[in-house]
């Protein structure tokens, strides 16, 4: 097959991630040449930010001038996109799932399948394209189109990991709890500022420097150094008084946060900053609040019944 810089490349899906990908690709050398999207205009727009690239109405055109085809579309629609086209013997086909394996193409015969998930979060096309610099790629495949993909990989500044089929769930999870659930995370504790008179904006605002500094310290520190408040300083006091407000005002939001707060006394103890009384006492109170919080909603599901 012999894939390098200079093979054709195909975009089907010409949304946030394959228009990032095109265009990012497209700037450090590679030669993308066709794309095309469910809105023809959609693929017309990317075409257009592309020198050379032609947008087509039909995905099938895209695989005629092809030497590898990305299929950036949503992860349900990959198999059956996919086996709806004819493709060439040996011509390389990648999806861009961090969930999906490479099963979805077990139905395509002759083909060099693979996978290249960029864990990012894409907004546009704009700043997406700009993002690819020192962020992570799942890669799974045979050892040619792995390799491929891991020089591709490097040479848009990023940090390839090859996985197996039996990794994906797990590794894509892993962006999902910290992408996706932390965008709903900071949604659910600005909106607590709503209860003290404040607007989820005043939250937002407030709340956004601390994230961008728990990220610098992860960084510069690492786990568990990085992991710092109330349960690693063993003040059980103020995770009483948390209790107590959730209990009191928010109460829909307490075996949220004692699940939560449970399920990070790992990396807390691994810090070894707690003496065994104090980390016990913490692990208590937040059960003792976890099973008032499910005792609190089997009555009140009762009353509904």
């Amino acid at each position: 097959m012999g894939l390098d810089r200079n093979s054709k490349i195909g975009i089907i899906g010409s949304g946030f991630v394959g228009g990032s990908l095109a265009v990012a690709l497209s700037r450090v050398g590679y030669n993308v040449v066709a794309a095309s999207s469910r809105r023809f205009v959609s693929a017309e727009a990317l075409a257009k930010r592309i020198g050379g690239c032609k947008a087509f109405g039909n995905s099938q055109d895209v695989i005629d001038v092809s030497d590898v085809v990305f299929l950036t579309t949503p992860d349900d629609l990959i198999k059956s996109i996919s086996e709806d086209l004819l493709w060439r013997n040996k011509q390389a086909v990648i999806h861009c799932s961090g969930a999906a394996s490479l099963d979805v193409f077990d139905h395509l015969e002759n083909v060099t399948p693979g996978a290249f998930h960029p864990l990012q979060a894409f907004m546009s096309i704009d700043e997406g394209s700009e993002s690819f610099s020192g962020i992570t790629f799942g890669i799974e495949g045979g050892e040619e189109i792995a390799s491929f993909l891991e020089e591709m990989a490097k040479n848009l500044n990023a940090h390839p990991v090859f996985l197996t089929s039996e990794d994906k769930a797990l590794y894509h999870m892993s962006g999902v709890m910290l992408g996706g659930l932390l965008t709903e995370y900071a949604a659910i504790t600005t909106q607590l500022w709503e209860d003290i008179g404040r607007s989820r904006s005043d939250g937002i605002r407030a709340l956004l420097p601390m994230m961008r500094q728990v990220a610098n310290n992860l960084e510069r520190f690492g786990l568990p150094e990085a992991v710092a408040g109330p349960y690693a300083r063993g003040d059980v006091g103020t995770v009483r008084k948390h209790l107590e407000a959730l209990r009191k005002r928010k109460p829909e939001l307490m075996a949220f946060y004692c699940e939560l707060a449970l399920a990070g006394m790992g990396p807390v103890e691994e810090k070894q900053v707690l003496d065994e009384t104090t980390r016990d006492e913490i692990i208590n109170v937040l059960k003792e609040g976890l099973a008032l919080a499910r005792n609190v909603r089997f009555v009140e599901e009762g009353k509904e019944g």
